[in-house]
């Protein structure tokens, strides 16, 4: 069997569009969980007045942290979403892959439990659709 005919059907089923909707995914959970995990915090920030709560106390900055850090998450996966419509995704998107498997790396080890393993299969998806961009290029 040669390379090609391995590579054949990993390519086919990283060409689909899901990264970008993998991601979106990941950040819609990781701010829905915000509620789940934290109502305490949660009613704290809206019984205080919500406004200038973020820093009342360690739990609430945590809190609002928490759900902040998916909101760019969600832009990052609109980001790599819009890319994926155009069924061929622009070639050289190495800094941005950096950067996310930077972050990804920095999250699992400080925070081993945390959900950012679940960046893990698009982060490799996102390397090969990168590679076949290039190739194609």
């Amino acid at each position: 069997m040669s390379l090609n005919q391995v590579r054949a059907p990993l390519y086919a089923v990283i060409n689909h569009r899901w990264i970008g909707r993998w991601i979106i995914g990941v950040a819609t959970i990781h701010m829905g969980f915000t509620f789940v995990l934290f109502p305490e915090q949660v009613k704290r920030i809206f019984s205080e007045g919500f406004f200038n709560t973020g820093l009342m106390d360690f739990e609430v900055g945590k809190t609002v942290w928490f759900f902040l850090f998916g909101m760019p998450l969600l832009l990052v996966g609109y980001m790599i979403d819009s890319d994926e419509k155009r069924k061929t995704m622009p070639p050289f998107r190495e800094i941005p892959i950096i950067l996310l498997f930077l972050m990804t790396l920095l999250g699992i080890a400080l925070i081993p439990v945390s959900g950012l393993w679940l960046m893990l299969p698009a982060l490799m998806g996102l390397i090969v659709k990168n590679k076949i961009a290039n190739e194609g290029y």
